[in-house]
C-alpha cells in the first residue's frame, strides 16, 4: 500500500496584511467569526480578498515581509 501523505511546498505568493485596530475584537471570515487583539495578532488579506486573523508568532515563521 502506497503512502497517503505526500509532500506540497505552498507557492510564493504576494498577500497584504495589517496590524489589528484598537476596539477591534474579531472579524466575520470564510470560517465565522474568529477573534482577535491589538498586539497580539495581524490581519490577512488573501488572494481571493478574503480576511482573517493570524497570530504574530505564526506570521512571523511562515511570511515574509517584501516592503
Amino acid at each position: 500500500m502506497r503512502n497517503e501523505w505526500r509532500k506540497c511546498r505552498k507557492r510564493p505568493v504576494v498577500v497584504e496584511f495589517r496590524e489589528v485596530r484598537p476596539g477591534e475584537d474579531g472579524m466575520e471570515t470564510l470560517e465565522g467569526f474568529k477573534p482577535c487583539e491589538p498586539g497580539k495578532h495581524y490581519v490577512i488579506r488573501g488572494v481571493n480578498g478574503e480576511v482573517y486573523p493570524i497570530e504574530k508568532a505564526i506570521f512571523e515563521k511562515t511570511y515574509e515581509v517584501v516592503e
